[in-house]
């Protein structure tokens, strides 16, 4: 009978926890082993924090599938037959610790819907183009690579995009063969099939996708673009920006409204690309190599993980950090707006020979 009760331990990964004595009944079969990602750009990567992975190594790629495993939540947390929350698994956010999972806010939990064999797609940050691209859709992959045989797929689109359900069609999972999570949900199966979380860019993700989506795509255009943003992070003088880079041959895009196919196809038909740091560079990953790339931070928020995507394609990067704007933001420091020493980036332009 299942324990419908919370957790009562937390063991931190799959991995450690199948090397148990008393379960080796968990198996893992590793699809991809760590590799070093050769530093094709030329040039240092932005790496002022220690929070992230080295841009340069290419996590592995693993399934384990647990007999008896459960999902529970919006955001897909995976029990132990024994009870026990999987943190690498788990995880719900950057500034969530073991101890602060909402699973432990629980009573108790709902009898769960049992299912022979299903595979775990959940991500907390599956709402975000990146981290779907990336941390959630190569995994199908590791799952097909690793022969098992799925049921259902189980999935957290509950504010879902029309990126997820474009993709997912493409990759052939329709509607009938996923499971969407919502609140109190909870499923137990024979064989729970869980993929390896990737943390940063991976070459097998990297590859995956370029196969999966720019299969189909011959675009041998000359397109400059420049990816302006509506929300967080944008450049406040954005217009003096524009006189510049207009002269050099750059267009502004708007991402939003485009399909994962049009980005695929103007991407892949840029020569060079400008752009702030954010979701939309993932399209980076579509890239012709040798393309010209200038990536935007703000100050306080400096994260490799395009300068990792670059490096894999064999694209020219370059990086400007901006300055911080008046308007600062309270909290998250990711959603500070950019002001751009104009002098100082047209300086970075010239060093990029466009």
């Amino acid at each position: 009978m299942t324990d419908l009760t919370p957790p009562v331990g937390i063991i931190n990964s799959m991995k450690e926890w199948a090397s148990e004595d008393k379960l080796q009944n968990v198996r893992i079969k590793e699809i991809y082993p760590q590799t070093s990602i050769p530093g094709k750009t030329k040039r240092r990567p932005p790496w002022p924090s220690s929070w992230f992975p080295n841009p340069l190594k290419s996590q592995s790629g693993y399934v384990a599938v647990i007999p008896d495993g459960r999902v529970w939540g919006v955001n897909g947390a995976i029990i132990s037959p024994d009870n026990r929350l999987i943190w690498e698994a788990s995880f719900e956010g950057v500034d969530v610790s073991q101890e602060n999972h909402s699973i432990f806010r629980e009573q108790s939990l709902t009898e769960p819907l049992y299912i022979r064999d299903a595979a775990d797609l959940t991500h907390v940050f599956s709402g975000n183009y990146y981290h779907w691209m990336y941390e959630v859709i190569p995994r199908i992959h590791l799952i097909h690579q690793s022969g098992q045989t799925v049921d259902r797929f189980i999935v957290n689109t509950e504010s879902e995009q029309p990126y997820q359900s474009e993709t997912l069609h493409r990759l052939g999972l329709n509607q009938e063969k996923l499971l969407r999570t919502y609140k109190g949900f909870h499923v137990q199966a024979e064989h729970l099939i869980v993929p390896a979380q990737p943390a940063f860019p991976t070459k097998w993700g990297y590859d995956f996708l370029r196969d999966s989506f720019l299969k189909d795509s011959n675009s041998i255009g000359r397109k400059r673009i420049y990816i302006s943003r509506k929300w967080s992070r944008k450049i406040t003088n954005e217009d003096l920006l524009m006189e510049i880079i207009y002269k050099y041959g750059f267009e502004k895009v708007e991402l939003e409204s485009l399909s994962v196919e049009e980005q695929v196809h103007l991407f892949s038909s840029a020569e060079a690309i400008i752009g702030v740091h954010g979701a939309a560079l993932t399209n980076l990953t579509f890239c012709r190599p040798g393309t010209k790339v200038l990536e935007i931070f703000a100050p306080n928020y400096i994260i490799a993980h395009f300068y990792g995507i670059s490096s894999m394609g064999d694209l020219d990067y370059y990086y400007y950090i901006g300055e911080k704007s008046s308007r600062l933001s309270k909290g998250w420091p990711g959603a500070e707006d950019i002001v751009l020493n104009i002098p100082r980036f047209m300086s970075c332009l010239k060093r990029m020979h466009l």
